[in-house]
């Protein structure tokens, strides 16, 4: 990707989804995803690996997707990208100037 993204860069359509707590029938809450929005964005892989979590290996892929400016995204968002989920673990303004914002994923398994 270049260092500035264009509008033509924006090829991937993705979901983006918000968390919303349900009550559940025992009195608690149950965290389920709402979409919010469906925009064009940049998807680019930025590496993978593996990890134990809980005794047990697990494999991780990580994400950086662009989209245009959004004042609403946050980290505790996720991301729909050709059916596979990713959770955004951080948002930031790409220029400086609000044009576009820079997603960093990792793909839930």
């Amino acid at each position: 990707m270049s260092p500035r993204p264009t509008i033509g860069d924006l090829r991937q359509r993705v979901t983006i989804e918000a968390p919303v707590d349900a009550p559940d029938d025992i009195g608690g809450f149950v965290r389920t995803y709402a979409t919010l929005a469906q925009v064009w964005a940049l998807v680019e892989r930025r590496g993978a690996g593996e990890q134990f979590i809980e005794q047990r290996l697990e494999q991780s892929a990580r994400f950086a997707v662009t989209i245009r400016w959004r004042v609403d995204v946050t980290s505790q968002m996720r991301i729909i990208f050709r059916g596979r989920k990713l959770s955004i673990e951080s948002v930031e303004d790409l220029d400086g100037r609000r044009r576009f914002l820079l997603c960093m994923c990792e793909e839930i398994s």
